[in-house]
């Protein structure tokens, strides 16, 4: 299990930037690659396919141990679609409600918790934000790329 998820992870660290039907990048191409938190035991790993939809998994370690998983996956369109698959359960569907360059806000206000995700790219970095609706119970999430 390990050694698969390795080679998930190296795959998508060396992995270039995909491109759209026609030649240019596609509007999410900023939130692929490995992400971890300083600790490095938060990672979130997020990779696209040629037809526009991208997938991710999340791994939260301790003392060694997967403690929490998420897999999910950003459904293609006019407005995309986050589907949060919390320790494999799912799909929770969360439409996009903002997007911007380098930033993309799902919501959900039918949801338990989180109501709203928010993606953003600053710089090499990568942050995440969940919440209610209201943007309440706020829990940040900043990311580094992972180490190669």
């Amino acid at each position: 299990m390990i050694r698969l998820l390795v080679c998930f992870v190296l795959t998508v660290c060396l992995s270039g930037t995909v491109l759209a039907d026609e030649g240019e990048p596609s509007p999410l191409a900023w939130l692929t690659g490995c992400w971890q938190n300083a600790s490095g035991e938060i990672r979130e790993v997020w990779s696209a396919s040629e037809d526009g939809y991208y997938f991710g998994y999340s791994v939260a370690m301790q003392d060694n141990q997967v403690v929490f998983f998420e897999q999910m996956r950003i459904d293609p369109g006019p407005s995309p679609i986050f589907n949060a698959y919390p320790s494999g359960l799912g799909p929770s569907a969360f439409p996009a409600s903002e997007t911007a360059n380098s930033s993309i806000t799902f919501a959900n206000p039918d949801h338990d918790y989180p109501q709203k995700i928010r993606y953003a790219r600053d710089g090499d970095n990568l942050n995440a934000v969940i919440s209610r609706i209201d943007d309440g119970a706020q829990r940040h999430f900043n990311y580094r790329p992972c180490p190669n």
